[in-house]
């Protein structure tokens, strides 16, 4: 499958997972969630709300269940006005809108089942079969933008596959990359040594 065809599936996953995040967390405001190299993130304003990877269970099986309601996504242009009254309340999507607006782009929105999305497209044509598998990786703080002046948001990351078993490698990668990681810092640091007196790959802690 080639690249493009795996971005839209990532892309299509973001909105995914911010449906998800809609249906548990009311009143949250998203903002922006491209795909990138090796999978997607998404930044949200939770207000009060903290949100940590021990919630990923949660919203992975949320993500699962509305996904299967998702046949199509539909694309759909509409004026600055109705633009605003979607997302009314929403500084961070009226931000675009007004953007979006003064370079004159088109204002797209795109809707599969009752989620809907300011969104230039690019997504895959069914995503109920094609965003089966997926996976929540971490959480992190970003800026509205970039702008350390701006609100810090949260940022959700996740990837996203077209087979099981392209995720279950990539998963099984990134574990093997952490325990090198682990291994190296840990020599740097002087907190363990490894030797065979103790068991071959065993840490001897210094």
């Amino acid at each position: 499958m080639n690249d493009e065809r795996v971005n839209q599936i990532r892309h299509s996953c973001s909105h995914l997972l911010t449906a998800a995040i809609e249906a548990l967390y009311p009143g949250v405001k998203q903002t922006i969630g491209p795909p990138i190299e090796n999978g997607f993130y998404h930044d949200y304003d939770f207000g009060d709300v903290k949100i940590s990877e021990a919630d990923f269970p949660k919203i992975e099986a949320k993500m699962l269940e509305i996904i299967k309601t998702w046949k199509k996504f539909d694309g759909k242009e509409v004026s600055k006005k109705e633009a605003l009254e979607v997302f009314k309340g929403n500084e961070y999507k009226k931000e675009l809108i007004e953007e979006f607006s003064k370079s004159e782009e088109r204002l797209m929105l795109y809707t599969s089942g009752s989620f809907i999305d300011l969104c230039h497209g690019g997504h895959c044509e069914h995503p109920d079969k094609e965003v089966k598998f997926f996976k929540l990786l971490s959480v992190a703080g970003a800026y509205w933008r970039g702008s350390e002046k701006n609100k810090m948001l949260t940022r959700i990351y996740g990837t996203c596959f077209p087979t099981r078993e392209g995720l279950d490698d990539y998963l099984k990668r990134q574990e093997e990359a952490k325990k090198r990681d682990h291994r190296k810092i840990g020599k740097e640091l002087g907190l363990f040594v490894f030797s065979d007196l103790v068991g071959a790959g065993l840490p001897m802690l210094t």
